[in-house]
């Protein structure tokens, strides 16, 4: 167990690609409802399990939109995380403390930060859909030389609404050590065997975010379809 820096109600918690949590949007004080809420928390929190105990919330930089009752987030294929939302009234209301908001925002992660952009990997050629327990390849280029295991992990797609996105998972292949290879232009990359998810129980049917993650920083995702 470990607090949180903040309280917070109403919360929306992602599932990045990395396998870290981003919670973002809600509240401080009060309870989920029409107009039962206040005390806005501005600060977004990332939840990294990997860390030591007292070492896994990390606080981010904060918004200046309240994101109240009704407010939303999803990831996007590109890493960043879509945040919409807030209406803790009956009806649409403007002229008060926490009006109605209509305004979107996207949520940039620190891995997507300038001076991580050399180790961010580029999906060069995945397969459109995969079998459960199939082996496939996955090729990427990477700026610098890759050190360590890049990671292939598949994001559901899922639907988020009042501060639970259902269906929402990661599912981490297994993966084989990248391999450097040559292109038929010169050009070089790297090729990952990849093994599909086993069975249904692990990730159901349909189209998942499949991201290269090299060294805590993810590729644009590709949409991989996992079929019986």
């Amino acid at each position: 167990m470990e607090d949180m820096p903040f309280p917070r109600i109403m919360g929306d918690m992602v599932m990045l690609p990395t396998g870290d949590v981003l919670i973002i949007n809600g509240a401080m004080a009060g309870s989920q409802g029409f107009e039962m809420a206040t005390q806005p928390c501005f600060y977004p929190l990332l939840y990294r399990p990997d860390q030591p105990s007292g070492l896994r919330f990390m606080t981010l930089t904060p918004t200046t939109i309240a994101r109240m009752y009704h407010s939303t987030a999803n990831l996007l294929p590109d890493g960043r995380v879509l945040v919409a939302g807030s209406n803790p009234h009956y009806f649409y209301r403007f002229n008060v403390e926490f009006s109605t908001e209509l305004r979107l925002e996207a949520f940039s992660p620190e891995y997507l930060s300038p001076d991580r952009s050399n180790l961010r990997p580029l999906i060069v050629v995945a397969p459109e859909e995969v079998g459960y327990g199939e082996t496939f390849n996955v090729d990427v280029s990477v700026e610098l030389p890759v050190v360590g295991i890049i990671e292939v992990n598949l994001a559901s797609a899922p639907f988020s609404t009042h501060s639970f996105s259902q269906g929402q998972r990661l599912v981490k292949l297994e993966v084989s050590a990248a391999t450097e290879q040559s292109g038929e232009d010169g050009r070089h990359f790297y090729r990952i065997r990849c093994t599909a998810p086993p069975d249904g129980r692990v990730a159901p049917p349909g189209y998942y975010m499949a991201s290269a993650v090299n060294q805590g920083v993810p590729s644009v995702a590709k949409w991989v379809q996992l079929v019986l």
